[in-house]
């Protein structure tokens, strides 16, 4: 094997992992830096530096720790640009206290999302999109009801039963998981 061809496999490898933790990186910015609208831009810059930082990542450590590092630095140094502008915001002495539990608890929401994707798959198609409807959209829940020619109230018993569905299956797949872990 040729030294470009171990690189291209690095390389491929580092970019799984990478894509892997997007969104438990994203919680993490997201709970480091509660209220900024910039969070997914944020991730954008630890990705450039994760990148270019990907010669030193050992493959086969933890890379979720080794990019959680990079975004605390990430987050203390936008938190030094907004002191510097003037922006009340937590001590960084916080933010040190508060990460080890934050990462735990993005280790559970990955978990979390990872359920209601499975759950949501097991659904039919127009309980899918009605639940798409209800909370990626902003159009209202009549105005579906009226387009689905169905009454409203009907809509909203689905939708609670629907949610009492996905509530049972996620603390199923949640239990599944743990005892797998253990």
């Amino acid at each position: 094997m040729s030294k470009t061809d171990i690189d291209d496999a690095s390389s491929n490898e580092f970019v799984q992992e990478l894509t892997k933790h997007q969104s438990s990186m994203l919680s993490y910015i997201r709970s480091l830096s509660p209220g900024n609208s910039g969070a997914r831009d944020l991730l954008q810059e630890v990705n450039i530096t994760l990148w270019q930082k990907r010669g030193s990542f050992e493959l086969g450590t933890n890379f979720k720790a080794w990019a959680f590092q990079t975004i605390r630095y990430h987050i203390l140094n936008h938190r030094r640009r907004l002191i510097s502008k003037g922006w009340l915001i937590f001590d960084d002495e916080v933010i040190e206290r508060i990460s080890p539990e934050l990462e735990k608890d993005s280790d559970e929401l990955e978990e979390r999302h990872t359920a209601l994707r499975s759950c949501m798959e097991k659904l039919r198609p127009q309980d899918r999109e009605l639940l798409h409807h209800r909370y990626a959209t902003d159009a209202s829940l009549q105005e579906y009801a009226a387009i689905k020619q169905r009454s409203a109230g009907t809509m909203k018993a689905i939708l609670f039963n629907l949610r009492a569905v996905l509530k049972k299956c996620i603390e199923r797949k949640l239990v599944d998981v743990s005892r797998q872990q253990s």
